[in-house]
């Protein structure tokens, strides 16, 4: 009952004392507002760190690289190659008949000669005594005897003769180099290391931030007491200081339950590889046994037989004589001279031809002999051998290489913190004061601002209007209200909600001149409260729709 009565006396005391507060010499046609000096915040940023720092680890995989490694497969060596024998051809001739004579007969030679032969012998006549003639026969000689000669010729016969068209000669053989195989044994591939990494694991979490403290203030009551004898009502309202609890932020922050690691495991361990080390692997390479070598064959000569004809006996002759040829022929022979007188009586004469033919002799003519071209081929140089080198082959092996080991790159993510406002008392407020204001400020004020259509944003002109009008009204301390109307085109729920984001546009800039947020009330009307008549289904200019697109603030007294 104390309390209560401490309680209406406090009441009645503030209703007093602020019924008494009124400006003091006020100015006719000035208008004032009463006003609570506020408390006086001030915006501070807090960070707070919703995710805390960790390490985030990438595990950089091994590499390798192939690698084309050259090794021996075949060891050099030699092989024989035949260099064959040269063979020429070589023409010779076989006298395939010796040379011989032949006696040609040299017949006897006849000529014609003529003979003066006495017929009648002179001789002289006797007149009157004629010589007593009588016939007589003689034998002339009109061929004498000579010698006719036969040719004997030369008796032959034929013989077969083994000629070479070939000679003997050699070739040599070629025994081929043995080759063998051996295992060699490589590095085919290297092996790293494989990391697995553990992440970060966190856990979530809420931590309370305070982004206004705890505060009071001083509320009037809506009904006045009834024992008030002023006629302003006003003067009679209780003041009530009312607490107002402190305003917290619920963030969701993240903490760190374990970094990261990693575990770091061998690509390839020889004890799980049957005990045999690992990325080994094996070629065959061809190597020579025994080198190659020559052995000679022996070619036998190549032998024609040919057909020869041989003089067995050679020509002779024989000597034929030949008779002498006679003519007996008469003549008259004086037996008995004449005895008269001589007359002489010349000898007639009768010209007789003679054939005189001389012996036949033979001369000896020279027969050639007889041969035949053969051709026959001959070895112009022995066979040989000469060695090629067989060069060592190499073989490519693709290998694996270990460039680098897998690793881990540790990269630090850094907390994340979050920005929040939270509102410090620099100034506590409370007492009553009347502060001037100009009387259109009580009513709404037109800003000129001209929204695009369907736009919320706004310009730099619209920027220059707040500093210009409403920025010095809300520096006096007052609170103001923001309202924003839209035309009637469009629905009535996307206008209203299009003209609250206009006012909240308008807000926010004022809150970013440091104008305190409790300070402005924000209010989108949409289309509800039009200056003309172009409401839904009339039709109106543009200039008729751009008057109701507008921006207004009026200040608000205290209480509101």
């Amino acid at each position: 009952m104390r309390k209560k009565l401490l309680f209406g006396l406090a009441l009645a005391i503030g209703s007093f004392a602020f019924g008494q507060d009124l400006p003091t010499n006020p100015e006719p046609g000035k208008c004032y507002v009463r006003c609570v000096t506020p408390d006086v915040y001030e915006n501070q940023e807090v960070q707070i760190m919703i995710s805390p720092a960790y390490k985030k680890l990438k595990v950089v995989p091994a590499k390798y690289t192939s690698v084309n490694e050259t090794v021996l497969s075949k060891i050099a060596g030699e092989e024989l190659a035949i260099v064959p024998a040269s063979y020429g051809k070589e023409s010779f001739e076989i006298v395939t008949k010796e040379a011989s004579q032949r006696l040609v007969r040299v017949g006897s030679q006849t000529s014609r000669d003529t003979e003066t032969v006495v017929v009648k012998e002179a001789s002289f006549s006797l007149r009157m005594v004629p010589a007593v003639y009588e016939n007589r026969t003689f034998d002339v000689v009109t061929q004498p005897a000579y010698q006719k000669v036969v040719i004997v010729p030369a008796v032959y016969e034929t013989r077969d003769v083994v000629i070479t068209v070939k000679d003997a000669s050699q070739r040599l053989e070629v025994v081929p180099a043995v080759w063998g195989t051996e295992t060699i044994t490589y590095k085919k591939r290297e092996y790293g290391s494989s990391i697995r990494v553990v992440p970060a694991s966190f856990t979530s979490d809420f931590e309370s931030v305070e982004v206004k403290p705890a505060a009071a203030e001083w509320q009037m009551s809506e009904i006045a007491p009834a024992d008030c004898n002023s006629s302003n009502p006003d003067d009679c309202r209780y003041w009530c200081y009312k607490g107002i609890p402190a305003q917290n932020v619920t963030v969701p922050v993240t903490r760190l339950a374990s970094d990261a690691t990693s575990n770091i495991t061998p690509d390839c361990d020889p004890n799980n590889n049957g005990g045999k080390p690992c990325g080994e692997a094996t070629f065959t390479r061809t190597i020579m046994v025994t080198p190659a070598s020559t052995r000679v064959v022996s070619i036998p000569a190549i032998t024609k037989t040919v057909k020869k004809t041989v003089m067995v006996t050679p020509p002779t002759t024989r000597v034929v004589d030949v008779p002498e040829v006679r003519k007996t022929m008469k003549r008259s022979v004086m037996v008995t001279p004449p005895t008269t007188t001589r007359v002489e009586i010349p000898a007639v004469t009768e010209t007789v031809k003679k054939t005189i033919i001389t012996n036949e002799t033979t001369r000896v003519e020279d027969i050639p002999s007889i041969s035949k071209t053969y051709t026959k081929t001959v070895m112009t140089s022995a066979p040989s051998t000469r060695a090629i080198p067989v060069a060592q082959r190499e073989a490519t092996l693709k290998t694996t290489k270990l460039v680098s080991d897998a690793s881990v790159v540790s990269t630090d993510i850094p907390a994340v913190f979050k920005t929040v406002t939270k509102e410090i008392l620099t100034k506590k407020g409370g007492l009553t004061t009347w502060t001037e204001v100009e009387c259109k400020f009580l009513t709404y004020n037109d800003l000129n601002i001209n929204w695009n259509l369907g736009s919320a944003t706004l310009t730099a002109a619209a920027k220059r209007e707040i500093d210009a009008k409403l920025l010095p009204v809300l520096q006096t301390g007052v609170s103001v209200e923001i309202a924003s109307h839209t035309d009637s085109r469009g629905t009535k729920e996307s206008n209203v909600a299009l003209s609250q984001r206009r006012a909240q546009a308008v807000t926010n800039y004022l809150i970013s001149k440091n104008i305190n947020a409790s300070k402005i009330v924000s209010n989108g009307y949409g289309e509800r409260k039009l200056t003309n008549r172009c409401a839904d289904g009339v039709s109106c200019t543009e200039r008729e729709h751009l008057a109701n697109r507008r921006t207004q603030f009026r200040v608000l007294d205290q209480k509101n």
